[in-house]
């Protein structure tokens, strides 16, 4: 009996020592999109910036931003999932730097959105858009920004990514 209580207070103690406060975590669903990053601004001869975001059922999103070297940016956002979804949407802003403010001033913005009825994909789990923006000055400063969302079922996942300031030019560097 004896050996039966001290077992017993050892678990008892042990268990009690064990105790730790536990708190839940930001809920998945008023998660931020804010990019904490500042972009740089790269020098000639840079032609290109790339950025990447991962997440759960979102394998990768990817932005390119691109001096065409004849005063035309080419842009490509590309969303990959793990596994089939049913809809993945991209939202794609383009930002000017104003010298005057120090700071980047959003110029454009373009949505694009496709569905598992549009693909001809058995499994649809990608989307890539590819394209190019005219009427921008040369000899400044450009970024890209995009959302990438792909939603299944009641679910959905977002992830952000940015690029680093291209210069713009009209001729090759």
């Amino acid at each position: 009996m004896k050996l039966v209580k001290r077992i017993w207070c050892s678990t008892v103690l042990l268990m009690l020592a064990m105790v730790k406060m536990v708190y839940a975590g930001e809920p998945i669903g008023n998660a931020s999109l804010e990019y904490h990053e500042p972009s740089v601004l790269l020098q000639s001869p840079v032609l290109e910036s790339e950025d990447n975001a991962r997440g759960i059922r979102l394998s990768a999103g990817v932005l390119q931003i691109t001096n065409g070297e004849d005063g035309t940016l080419h842009i490509t956002v590309e969303t990959f999932a793990h596994k089939e979804v049913d809809t993945i949407y991209q939202t794609v802003f383009l930002d000017e730097w104003d010298e005057d403010r120090e700071d980047w001033k959003q110029i454009g913005k373009w949505d694009f959105e496709k569905t598992k009825e549009e693909s001809e994909d058995e499994i649809f789990a990608e989307y890539h858009v590819g394209f190019t923006v005219t009427g921008c000055q040369p000899n400044r400063y450009y970024r890209a920004r995009a959302m990438h969302l792909v939603e299944w079922g009641d679910e959905a996942e977002a992830k952000v990514t940015q690029t680093n300031g291209v210069l713009l030019t009209d001729h090759a560097v």
